[in-house]
């Protein structure tokens, strides 16, 4: 018994591990997006809240990382923990979106790169920056209402108003048609 708490304790210490890592980087990241950290603006393509944004994605996913690896099993039904990973995902989400809404739909110019690779063949050249605003700011869209979608949806599931899997319910007579 004493093999698998030492395995168990040495799982959590590993996770929360690679958690710090990824929130240490994304921490880094916030700060030059604060202008806290100093970057050179020649070196800058892009607005340092983008910046900041990018660092919140990584700091926030190496938060929930370290939390998992302290709770360990069994966790997703504390209630608390259900609203720390809720508003981590949410954050996480949002930032991620904001993104790609800036890359597609912001001011200023856009340069892109597009590849294609047959085998060991490639070709990279420059892409279209209507295209790829285009792509970005379309999934910068898509995530926005997924971000929308979970930002109502995720509550009504924790405090039970809605269930989590409402396509599987029973039918209301009992018949089973199988």
């Amino acid at each position: 018994m004493t093999e698998k708490n030492n395995s168990s304790s040495s799982g959590a210490a590993v996770t929360a591990l690679m958690g710090f890592v990824s929130a240490a980087m994304g921490a880094f990241f916030m700060l030059a997006g604060a202008d806290i950290i100093h970057l050179n603006p020649d070196d800058v393509h892009a607005p340092l809240w983008v910046i900041g944004a990018a660092g919140l994605v990584f700091f926030l996913a190496g938060m929930m990382i370290i939390f998992q690896g302290i709770a360990g099993p069994g966790a997703e039904q504390i209630m608390l923990y259900k609203w720390l990973q809720y508003f981590l995902v949410l954050g996480m989400l949002a930032s991620f979106a904001a993104i790609f809404i800036w890359v597609g739909l912001g001011t200023g110019e856009r340069e892109f790169q597009s590849s294609v690779s047959i085998g060991p063949l490639g070709i990279i050249g420059q892409g279209s920056e209507f295209i790829g605003r285009c792509l970005f700011g379309g999934f910068g869209l898509i995530m926005g209402f997924i971000v929308l979608f979970f930002a109502i949806n995720q509550p009504l599931q924790i405090l039970g108003i809605k269930s989590e899997k409402s396509s599987n319910h029973t039918p209301e007579n009992g018949d089973d048609h199988d």
